[in-house]
């Protein structure tokens, strides 16, 4: 059997105050595409982000829409009317309402193909979705590779799917939604091919230098080292989306790729999407000894977050000789007490030697904070912002300061539900995209408000850029002939350029 295939990418919906969205490949669909690839050539890539990189407002509803990505009714004029079967990824729960429109877009289009959903948001809520969504016939669970293997694989065999497969959410005869056991993990990432970025609009990412980090004026391109998280945190989805296994590719596997997309697309910088990139210290110094032995010459980074154990004043010189530029670390909390609410297991003064370890070897270092957690006091954000002014003085260079979103999958969420704070409606899905916003606040405290944690966003953002540029003033001069070239080097001049860009000011010829 000759099977016809659509891999969808939904656009992302974001705040409308945000000054900045990562544009960044879906690497999650290049790895599904692989798996495709094994069953049929005929394959079609709608990467709505990558076709439209590009922020705009659009009216669909009672309320206007902050978009990035191509609308719905593109998305579906673009779709093969006799594709069979349509893969349709969905990664943030911000992107549900929209989404939905989307899959009825779809199934308008190709009444009679089967959709399959996935992402984090269908692992999160997969029956919800399917209740939600009418539309969708197979909702994929955590690591998708394996169990898409063995829902084409029983295609092509009998025509028909086993509603009985691990990992997938299926309606039975009578209409009934059923969510079957787990799909064991990869244990062996060896067995994992690489991504296949074959009919992706790469050139649009790479043009305009977007990515999840920092472009440093050149083209970027997403990899991962390893997968999983071997940590509790309460209000990260890790857990049930990949367990708590942590797995690691050899160096060598990602060395070959990296110089795979150096050559075939002139890549000169790499963002790892890792959820904890290093956690094993010699894992870290044998990759960056055989960078440096192979001499790639390349850029590198960890910009969504990482623990601080195996980075010391060992391995901080390693990296910088091995073309690591970018690390964003993720205490998210500066109060003890905090950190052991949410499963946090780190201690803040390693972090801070570890800090400060990577800025003497001249690393560019962005620190991730967040505020708002459900048992949150006033207290607990005076002690984060005696953090900030620790990690402002140690020479970091970026903070986000990012409000907790309680996102389904998650420890938290599920304890906010079950107390009836949590309204699975319009008004949540909207609230989740604010998490970056200046100006919207959704407070799930008893004892902070809305205004709280928009009060704190500012302060302790401010408070923290003014100390670092008092402290080192030349830092003010570099940023200002960063955004005015359009070179990003850190977080901020990627967000001002942006923003700029947004305002119709170009200045780099």
């Amino acid at each position: 059997m000759t099977m016809k295939v659509s891999l969808i990418r939904i656009p992302t919906i974001i705040d409308v105050s945000a000054s900045t969205a990562a544009v960044c490949p879906p690497i999650g669909l290049a790895y599904l595409k692989k798996i495709v690839s094994n069953f049929t050539n005929e394959i079609q890539v709608i990467d709505s982000v990558g076709n439209f990189p590009k922020i705009r407002t659009v009216h669909d509803g009672e309320f206007p829409i902050t978009l990035l990505g191509q609308t719905k009714e593109k998305i579906a004029s673009l779709l093969s009317k006799d594709t069979e079967i349509i893969l349709v990824t969905c990664m943030f729960s911000q992107d549900w309402d929209y989404a939905k429109k989307i899959l009825k877009e779809i199934r308008l289009k190709c009444p009679k193909s089967i959709i399959i959903a996935g992402g984090e948001h269908i692992t999160g809520l997969p029956k919800y979705s399917m209740e939600s969504a009418q539309e969708i016939d197979i909702c994929v669970l955590g690591e998708g590779e394996i169990t898409l293997q063995n829902i084409l694989q029983n295609i092509q065999k009998n025509g028909s799917i086993d509603k009985n497969l691990p990992g997938i959410c299926v309606r039975d005869k009578d209409g009934e939604i059923i969510q079957n056991i787990t799909q064991s993990r990869i244990k062996d990432l060896a067995d994992s091919a690489w991504p296949d970025w074959e009919g992706f609009p790469l050139e649009n990412y790479f043009s305009e230098g977007h990515g999840f980090g920092v472009s440093y004026g050149g083209r970027t391109m997403p990899i991962l080292a390893s997968r999983g998280c071997p940590y509790e945190c309460t209000f990260c989805s890790n857990p049930l989306m990949w367990t708590t296994l942590w797995n690691v590719r050899d160096p060598e596997d990602v060395y070959n790729e990296m110089k795979l997309y150096v050559e075939k697309y002139q890549i000169t910088n790499f963002d790892f999407y890792d959820l904890t990139a290093i956690v094993k210290k010699k894992w870290i110094v044998d990759f960056c000894n055989l960078l440096i032995k192979n001499n790639l010459n390349v850029i590198w980074q960890l910009p969504s977050g990482t623990r601080s154990e195996a980075i010391d004043g060992e391995v901080a010189p390693l990296l910088k000789q091995a073309g690591c530029r970018n690390l964003s670390y993720a205490p998210e909390s500066g109060s003890p007490e905090i950190l052991k609410l949410v499963k946090k297991k780190m201690s803040t003064k390693k972090m801070l030697d570890s800090m400060k370890s990577c800025v003497a070897e001249g690393l560019s270092i962005k620190v991730n904070i967040m505020c708002g957690f459900p048992k949150e006091t006033r207290k607990h954000l005076i002690e984060s912002i005696g953090f900030i002014i620790q990690t402002a003085w140690a020479g970091c260079h970026d903070m986000a300061i990012n409000q907790f979103s309680p996102y389904p999958g998650t420890e938290l969420f599920e304890d906010l539900l079950k107390a009836n704070k949590i309204k699975l409606d319009e008004n949540y899905f909207k609230g989740l995209s604010y998490y970056s916003s200046m100006s919207n606040a959704q407070s799930y405290s008893d004892h902070l408000s809305n205004r709280d944690i928009l009060i704190y966003k500012t302060f302790g953002s401010a408070l923290f850029y003014s100390i670092t540029l008092i402290r080192r003033p030349w830092r003010l001069f570099q940023l200002i002939r960063n955004v005015y070239t359009q070179n990003e080097t850190d977080r901020l001049e990627k967000q001002l350029i942006s923003y700029l860009g947004r305002l119709g000011y170009r200045y780099k010829n």
